[in-house]
């Protein structure tokens, strides 16, 4: 599967995007939570535009959207 990264660089990763016990993905007012970091990367890899959240350079969570794939 391929791992998304947004327009600031930062990328889905398992780590740094876990919150509250897992990974929060979709638009805004549209998110899923996974508990498994492959679930929610399949669920992102499946979406016309991949949304997540992850904390900034602040530490606050946010929501970004995929610009490139690696």
């Amino acid at each position: 599967m391929k791992i998304p990264t947004a327009s600031d660089g930062t990328s889905f990763h398992p780590v740094t995007c876990r919150r509250a016990g897992g990974y929060w993905v979709g638009p805004k007012g549209r998110e899923l939570k996974f508990t498994s970091y492959r679930d929610a990367l399949a669920a992102l890899n499946l979406m016309a535009e991949p949304h997540w959240r992850r904390p900034n350079s602040k530490g606050n969570w946010g929501i970004v959207a995929a610009v490139s794939w690696t």
